[in-house]
């Protein structure tokens, strides 16, 4: 028999392997305040467990040294195991409120508001990553991908009141307008090439110090500092370190504002000035991220940063016409993102299609700036979420 050639990984299920489940709560109460007027507002809730993730059951401990794995005596001639087993839950919790006006005196109006929050240690099961640490695949637990604090959507009609006659140029106008205001999703951080761990699973992640509001997702990176060496006493020397960021999705590079402030902020909160040497940091405002001692694992948590958010007007006019009754007309002159206000795609999460992109501290180019806009990023460019503003005419006739 012929063994396989060394550094071969393979992918197991566990056998006993039980069947994902998740249980639906809610509870709502709903008032009339007239016959045209109502407000529901409920608790809605799920809990997932059994859900089912991956970790590399042939991880060896974070070392300096040679990566010793659990299985290399046994199967020396694989490389990673990675298992799917039922290690992953989650929970989401949410207060809805919905205010609804029914057509009266010619206007119509839905809005609703939700706050809520989601939280897992996994959020895309059979395509998930790997945790940082596979034999702590509950240390992972924290904002979901798609966890939304915030989201306020009011949709309007509002029929315009007419005069007849002038060939009914003065009646059949009505105004339509949806408005969604929507608080930031949380953006995934690994480092794909460092191996400061010196696991290799391309899973690590940095230590964080400070707030992470300050590494928030916005169409410019988050400043990257570099050009730190060692001095005596494994002291940092920073006379040489200069700080750049990235604007837009241009990739034009240019130097960082405070850059003298954000290079003594690394100096000063980074823990091994050998890594810092290598991987260089990241700073913004009194935040700093930088890489781990050597042969341990970041400190940081699991989806800590968050994107810009997203902010979006629809606004309508229609206009109908009618004829005996049976012939009908409507021109339509329809505006999407009427402000034409910027909306950028998240640095990897949801809302860039998990594309991957600027959340990998090893390749710090664009780390923490948009790959693009939400439409583009996920493929689906013009009257699509985050698309600039765009104009569409259009003529219905029915018979």
């Amino acid at each position: 028999m012929q063994l396989p050639s060394t550094n071969r990984s393979l992918l197991g299920v566990d056998p006993n392997l039980k069947t994902p489940y998740v249980m639906n709560f809610s509870l709502g109460v709903t008032h009339a305040f007239t016959p045209d007027l109502s407000l529901e507002v409920g608790y809605v809730g799920d809990h997932g467990a059994r859900l089912t993730g991956f970790s590399d059951i042939n991880q060896c401990a974070p070392t300096t040294g040679t990566c010793v794995q659990p299985y290399a005596g046994k199967f020396p001639y694989f490389n990673f195991i990675n298992f799917m087993t039922n290690d992953v839950r989650s929970n989401y919790n949410s207060l809805q409120a919905t205010l609804t006006k029914r057509m009266s005196h010619g206007l119509s109006l839905i809005a609703g508001y939700t706050y809520a929050h989601g939280l897992d240690n996994g959020s895309l099961n059979r395509f998930g990553l790997l945790p940082q640490n596979s034999y702590n695949p509950g240390a992972e637990y924290g904002n979901s991908d798609f966890d939304v604090r915030h989201r306020l959507t009011i949709t309007a009609t509002y029929n315009i009141p007419g005069i007849k006659g002038f060939a009914q140029a003065l009646e059949g106008w009505q105004i339509n307008s949806i408005v969604t205001l929507q608080s930031s999703q949380p953006w995934l951080v690994n480092d794909y090439n460092d191996n400061f761990s010196g696991v290799g699973d391309s899973s690590d992640r940095w230590d964080f110090f400070g707030n992470p509001g300050d590494f928030k997702g916005t169409q410019n990176s988050i400043p990257f500092c570099s050009g730190f060496t060692v001095g005596a006493g494994d002291t940092v020397n920073s006379s040489g370190a200069t700080c750049t960021t990235t604007t837009g999705v241009s990739n034009i590079k240019s130097a960082a504002a405070n850059s003298s402030t954000l290079i003594a902020n690394c100096a000063s909160k980074a823990p091994d000035p050998n890594t810092l040497k290598v991987g260089g940091c990241f700073a913004s405002g009194n935040s700093v991220m930088a890489p781990p001692i050597n042969g341990t694992f970041g400190t940081m948590g699991r989806n800590i940063f968050r994107d810009s958010g997203f902010r979006d007007w629809d606004f309508s006019v229609f206009k109908n016409f009618t004829w005996k009754e049976r012939y009908n007309a409507q021109f339509r002159l329809e505006m999407f993102n009427i402000l034409n206000h910027p909306v950028f795609a998240n640095p990897y999460g949801a809302s860039g299609g998990f594309s991957g992109g600027n959340n990998d501290p090893s390749g710090p180019g664009g780390f923490g700036g948009a790959i693009g806009t939400p439409d583009t990023v996920v493929g689906n460019p013009v009257v699509g979420s985050g698309d600039s503003r765009t104009l569409q005419v259009g003529l219905k006739l029915t018979f």
